[in-house]
């Protein structure tokens, strides 16, 4: 799809790129794929090991920026208008008299997040829509900014209701087969099979890329204008204003139709939580696209300002071997990035045995059993998997489990392990996900602590299981 060619080929100078992702190991946060397109060619692309390109990942809120797109398929095929207002679309949920100001919401108001609302919603049973119709609005509709992914829900749910498919399916048609992105894209739905829209996509970061080129070329693709040119301006013109909310960061730059003004000049972006980017450059013709796990988002997007941008119409240097040696970077196992002694992961002959764990322990597990070569995990749902311990190499295990339980919770997962004083440690990465987990198994002469660490999440990420020996 697209051609391949050295930053120095399109005037970028590439040591930027180096730069950049020099920048990120340092402050230890991990990319995981990364797209960089400059005038519809492929600059630089890499993937740091144990992810891979070839995996979908998880969009988090990256998700919104695909659903605005499919809203901006239905207003150009006529089946709504921004102007639109919400009540009308679901009258059989109406049984009360919704209040003035829920009356007055419309579809652009969801699509710049200015429903009015004070605080996000919630689902307070299986029909989400109806959740939403009956929240309280505090504000007149289209003067509050507040970051509301379950308006970006209620987007989804027009679109199925006014084209009679599902927000996918609906995409497949309209997006994703014209600009040939992956064929098993699939994203979260509700209790009653709506798109979560907000959330919930699982795309590839080539898809990422497309999009971004998408909108960069303004709608077109390979000559044909899929999308009017009108919806891509409106979709980066910053309706809203999130400055009190956001200040002077890359979140407080105004809000269009489901993406981020920047602060940058003309920048704007996609983004999704833990590092999830879609970033389009007008001025420099350039569409970064990046999955990652990142604790600072904000980190990352001032690195691309400081160090790739002005790379950028910059005389170039010989960049070529730098940037062949990024392209094979491998993700450090936490012990790395640590000033702990750690030796090869040897399992003293006393710590074998198996252990049963805490009932109301947080990764919702049974048992825990170390053998000489590899620990076995068992859920309280009778499910198990075996984890290698190996030092030096991403051990890749693939499961016939969606979900194993909090702890292992997808069916992709990469670990590495290692003995750090006198403890098994294990990094567990969750290749299809931001998500990381360090396990430290301390033992004594009846028992197991497991103290756990995530990299990432909507809390501190701290757990601990206490089990004994049988």
């Amino acid at each position: 799809m697209f051609e391949y060619c050295a930053p120095k080929d399109v005037n970028v100078d590439g040591n930027g790129i180096v730069r950049f992702l020099d920048d990120m190991t340092q402050k230890k946060l991990h990319m995981h794929s990364i797209i960089i397109l400059r005038h519809g060619k492929i600059i630089f692309e890499a993937s740091f090991e144990p992810w891979s390109k070839d995996k979908k990942h998880m969009l988090f809120s990256l998700s919104k920026s695909f659903t605005s797109t499919a809203v901006g398929f239905a207003v150009q095929d006529g089946l709504l208008k921004t102007s639109d207002r919400l009540i009308d679309f679901f009258p059989e949920l109406l049984t009360n008299s919704p209040c003035e100001n829920m009356q007055h919401i419309t579809v652009k108001h969801m699509l710049t997040m200015n429903t009015g609302h004070g605080q996000e919603p919630m689902h307070i049973d299986e029909n989400w829509e109806r959740c939403f119709l009956r929240s309280y609005i505090e504000f007149e509709p289209g003067t509050h900014f507040m970051y509301n992914t379950y308006a970006t829900y209620m987007l989804s749910a027009i679109v199925q209701k006014v084209t009679g498919k599902k927000l996918v399916d609906y995409l497949i048609e309209k997006l994703f087969t014209p600009l040939e992105m992956s064929e098993d894209i699939w994203t979260e739905e509700s209790p009653t099979g709506v798109a979560t829209g907000g959330y919930g996509l699982n795309v590839r970061t080539m898809d990422i890329a497309k999009l971004g080129q998408f909108y960069l070329q303004k709608g077109k693709w390979n000559g044909v204008q899929l999308l009017n040119e009108q919806w891509i301006k409106d979709a980066q013109t910053p309706w809203s204003d999130n400055s009190p909310t956001g200040g002077d960061s890359d979140w407080g730059r105004g809000y269009g139709y489901q993406f981020w003004m920047c602060t940058s000049k003309h920048i704007f972006r996609g983004d999704g939580a833990f590092g999830q980017y879609c970033i389009i450059c007008p001025d420099q013709d350039m569409v970064i696209a990046i999955n990652s796990g990142v604790t600072d988002m904000g980190a990352v997007m001032r690195s691309i300002w400081d160090n790739v941008l002005p790379g950028v119409d910059a005389p170039s240097n010989n960049d070529a071997s730098q940037l062949e040696r990024l392209k094979y970077c491998v993700t450090p196992a936490c012990w790395e990035e640590a000033s702990d002694e750690y030796t090869p992961p040897v399992v003293n002959s006393e710590w074998i045995g198996k252990y049963r764990l805490n009932r109301d322990n947080h990764a919702e597990l049974e048992s825990i059993e170390v053998k000489q070569d590899c620990v076995c995990l068992n859920d309280q749902s009778g499910k198990d998997i075996c984890i290698p311990l190996c030092l030096d190499t991403w051990q890749h295990i693939q499961t016939s489990e969606a979900s194993l339980s909090r702890l292992v919770n997808h069916s992709d997962l990469a670990v590495r392990a290692a003995t750090v004083n006198d403890c098994l440690i294990l990094h567990i990465c969750y290749t299809n996900t931001p998500f990381e987990d360090v396990l430290k198994l301390s033992f004594s002469e009846h028992g197991i602590v497991i103290d756990g660490q995530r990299n990432v999440g909507f809390g501190d990420g701290k757990f601990e299981v206490i089990g004994y020996k049988l």
